[in-house]
C-alpha cells in the first residue's frame, strides 16, 4: 500500500495528529532531508531521500515488494501539483491512500484575504507565459517555478495596458517567508529573483470597461498578425464556424491554419474545448504563435507537421475544418480523428476542388452534405467615396460523419 502523505508549510504545528500515526505505520519513507526531520524522532523503519518526482517512482517500485507499507512525504499538498497524478499513472493498481495538507496555495489566498472557490490556476513549468487570459474577471494564480520570473508575468500585463495588483509569496509559513501585495508596476522593478514563487493577480471589476473584449467571433481582419501566410477573411470566417457548429466543450481540428484565424476564433467558442491547430509552413506557425499571444489563448495547441501524418498527434475531436491539404484531401478525410456524428468543414475557391470534395464526402457515406458559396463586398471609403472591394468568392462545404449503427 503506497500512502502518499502531504505535510504542508514542512513545520510541526502544521501537521495534525494523523500524519504522525501514518507515518509510524509505514515501513519504508520516502522524502526530503528537510522533511525528514519533522520526524527525526519517530520509530519509522528505513528512509530514502530523493529529490525529485522521478526518483521518488524508482524508490517506490524498488520497496514494493519489500515493505506493506510505502509511505512518501511530500511537502505542500500532494493533489495540487503534486506527486499524485505521477503515482496514479506509474502503479495503477496499487492501493494508494492520499492524505492531505494545507497548501501553499490556501496560505496564499488566506493572506491576500480573497476567496478562491472560483480562481483561475497556470504553472508556467508547464504553460506558456502568453496563454495568460487577456481578462482578469477572477483572480488568477500563477505558480513561476524557477524558469520564469515573477517580473516577466508583471511586464507581461503592463504591455497588455492593466497594471492590476498582485500578492507574490514564497517559503510560506517558514522562517524565510515572503509576502508582499504590490501593483504590477513595482513588481516589475522589483530587485530580488523571487524565484519559485506564487502569484495572485487580483481581479477588478473597474477595469474590465476598459479591457480590450479579446476573444470574440467576426474579428477584423486588421486585428491579426499578418504576413505572407493565407488568412481568411472575417466574412468567410463567421460562415465557416457557423457551418462547424461548435459547442463549449469541443475538440476541434483546423487543418492548413495559416494566420490561425479560424483556430483563434473556434477556441473563443469552445472555451472549455481544445482547438488543435496544423500547419507545416514556418511563417504560419509562427503568426500563429503571434496571434495566440495577442489574443491570449490558452485553450488552442499548435501542431507542427504535414496531414494526414501528423493525425497520430491528435486526440478524437468534433469539429474537422480544413483549409489546405496539399492535394491530400481524400487522405485527410479518410485518417482525421472525427468522431462519429461529428461534423467537417471544408472551404475551395474552385469548382474542381468542391466536386472532388462532395464525392469523396458521398463515398464515405457523410450525411446532411451542403454548399454554400459566399462572394463578399466591403466598401471602404477612398478619397471620400465608398468604393466596392469585392472578396474572392468561397465554397463552404459542410457535414456530418455518419453514426455508428
Amino acid at each position: 500500500m503506497i500512502h502518499i502523505i502531504g505535510v504542508g508549510p514542512e513545520r510541526k504545528e502544521w501537521i495534525p495528529p494523523i500524519i504522525y500515526e501514518t507515518v509510524e505505520k509505514c515501513e519504508i519513507l520516502i522524502g526530503s532531508s528537510r522533511i525528514r526531520n519533522l520526524f527525526i524522532h519517530s520509530k519509522k523503519g528505513k528512509y530514502y531521500l530523493s529529490g525529485s518526482n522521478l526518483q521518488t517512482m524508482q524508490l517506490i517500485k524498488n520497496n514494493l515488494n519489500k515493505a506493506e507499507n510505502i509511505g512518501v512525504l511530500v511537502a505542500d499538498d500532494p493533489g495540487f501539483f503534486g506527486i499524485l497524478t505521477d503515482v496514479k499513472i506509474e502503479f495503477p493498481d496499487e492501493e494508494i491512500n492520499i492524505y492531505p495538507a494545507i497548501s501553499n496555495m490556501q496560505l496564499m489566498f488566506s493572506k491576500a484575504k480573497i476567496p478562491w472557490h472560483d480562481a483561475l490556476f497556470f504553472d508556467l513549468n508547464e504553460q506558456e507565459l502568453s496563454l495568460l487570459p487577456r481578462g482578469i474577471l477572477r483572480p488568477i494564480t500563477v505558480v513561476v517555478g524557477k524558469d520564469k520570473k515573477p517580473q516577466q508575468v508583471a511586464q507581461l500585463l503592463l504591455e497588455r495596458g492593466i497594471n492590476p495588483q498582485i500578492s507574490v509569496g514564497y517559503s510560506l509559513g517558514k522562517s524565510d517567508e515572503f509576502f508582499e501585495i504590490m501593483d504590477a508596476v513595482k513588481l516589475s522593478r522589483f530587485p530580488e529573483a523571487l524565484s519559485n514563487a506564487i502569484l495572485i493577480i487580483h481581479s477588478n471589476p473597474k477595469q474590465h470597461s476598459w479591457q480590450s473584449p479579446s476573444l470574440r467571433i467576426g474579428i477584423p481582419d486588421k486585428e491579426f498578425v499578418r504576413g505572407e501566410a493565407p488568412m481568411t477573411k472575417a466574412e468567410i470566417r463567421v460562415q465557416v464556424l457557423s457551418k462547424a457548429q461548435i459547442s463549449l466543450y469541443d475538440y476541434i481540428l483546423d487543418v492548413g491554419s495559416g494566420t490561425g484565424s479560424i483556430s483563434i476564433e473556434a477556441a473563443a467558442i469552445a472555451n472549455e474545448g481544445m482547438v488543435f491547430a496544423i500547419d507545416n509552413d514556418i511563417e504560419a506557425q509562427q503568426l500563429i504563435k503571434a496571434n495566440m499571444r495577442k489574443f491570449a489563448v490558452s485553450n488552442l495547441k499548435l501542431v507542427s507537421g504535414t496531414a494526414p501524418e501528423v493525425f497520430s498527434k491528435i486526440p478524437p475531436v468534433n469539429v474537422c475544418i480544413i483549409n489546405g491539404t496539399r492535394c491530400r484531401l481524400k487522405e485527410v478525410l479518410e485518417q482525421a480523428p472525427l468522431i462519429p456524428g461529428g461534423r467537417v468543414v471544408m472551404t475551395a475557391i474552385s469548382l474542381e476542388k468542391v466536386s472532388k470534395g462532395l464525392e469523396i464526402l458521398k463515398s464515405m457515406d457523410y450525411e446532411d452534405i451542403e454548399v454554400v458559396s459566399i462572394q463578399a463586398i466591403r466598401w471602404p471609403e477612398i478619397n471620400k467615396f465608398h468604393i466596392a472591394q469585392s472578396i474572392n468568392q468561397v465554397f463552404v462545404i459542410s457535414a456530418k460523419k455518419i453514426s455508428t449503427k
